[in-house]
């Protein structure tokens, strides 16, 4: 990292590292002006693995940009560097999922919204198939099916998690397991979450920038952000 800031330093480039996966930033007016700086970024950083002997995998570097234009995006830009045809294998994508979000360029998050109501929106669809029978599913019996049927994700995970920890029987009771290894029980787990995502937004400073993006009764002397939820409409 030191070696690339030193050969980037003209570039106007931020390196974050996350142990065996890193990111790139490039911040400028023009798309055009960020495609040149990331391409001589990445082509420093090609040619430090190679002098370390390492390989630089093109197939798992992803290259996004965020736009406030609706007509910024144009997925035939080429962005990366391949020393040997003198093609690139990296492409814009119209989104990007990263540490469990995705991401459109212009940050409204509707494919996340989408990835998420369409996976729920499958697991109701295969539900639906028991109401189908001669007496059916009350409206309770339903709502309790489709809480208990994401509750049981969770544990489904949490108890391959406890197996792990422990090298315990597949058979072993999830309760014990819990126990043994330390796990809170999940439904416990996603209310302490909660409570203290309330406790840490009480923290942040008056000008924080993440309360720019909050209501009205949480901005404090932050500015609104043009997607703060202070801007937003009822209906929104």
């Amino acid at each position: 990292m030191k070696l690339l800031y030193i050969k980037a330093a003209l570039l106007n480039m931020t390196l974050l590292s996350f142990v065996d996966d890193g990111t790139i930033l490039a911040q400028s007016k023009q798309l055009d002006d960020n495609n040149v700086g990331l391409r001589k970024a990445y082509k420093i950083t090609y040619l430090l693995f190679v002098a370390f002997a390492l390989v630089l995998e093109h197939d798992k570097t992803e290259l996004f940009h965020f736009s406030c234009r609706r007509d910024a995006y144009n997925p035939s830009l080429d962005l990366g560097y391949a020393p040997h045809t003198g093609a690139t294998p990296l492409k814009p994508k119209t989104y990007w999922r990263y540490l469990g979000f995705y991401f459109d360029h212009g940050l409204t998050f509707q494919e996340h919204v989408r990835y998420y109501a369409t996976k729920a929106f499958t697991t109701v669809q295969a539900m639906r198939m028991l109401g189908n029978s001669t007496r059916g599913l009350s409206p309770k019996q339903r709502r309790l099916l489709y809480q208990v049927g994401a509750m049981n994700q969770l544990k489904q995970m949490q108890h391959k998690a406890a197996l792990w920890i422990t090298g315990a029987f597949r058979t072993s009771p999830t309760g014990g397991l819990e126990a043994l290894a330390g796990l809170i029980p999940v439904h416990l787990m996603l209310k302490k979450l909660a409570t203290r995502a309330v406790y840490r937004v009480a923290t942040l400073s008056d000008t924080h920038p993440l309360r720019s993006t909050m209501g009205e009764g949480l901005l404090k002397r932050a500015t609104p952000h043009a997607r703060s939820a202070a801007l937003m409409t009822p209906a929104m």
